[in-house]
């Protein structure tokens, strides 16, 4: 019964660094994101937020 608990630990320990792995990942790109936005002229925000929502 312990060694389940061990087990299943460790495989939620795992799962719990990828998830973290990926919101680093995702909050790097949105801070990049973000100082694009912050410097691109009128016509550019436009032009990407038109692409973005076909992607959508």
């Amino acid at each position: 019964m312990r060694d389940v608990q061990v087990v299943e630990m460790k495989e939620a320990k795992h799962a719990s660094l990828k998830d973290s792995k990926r919101l680093v990942k995702e909050i790097v790109e949105n801070q990049e994101l973000k100082k694009k936005f912050s410097t691109m002229i009128v016509d550019d925000y436009f032009c990407e937020a038109s692409r973005a929502s076909k992607e959508v």
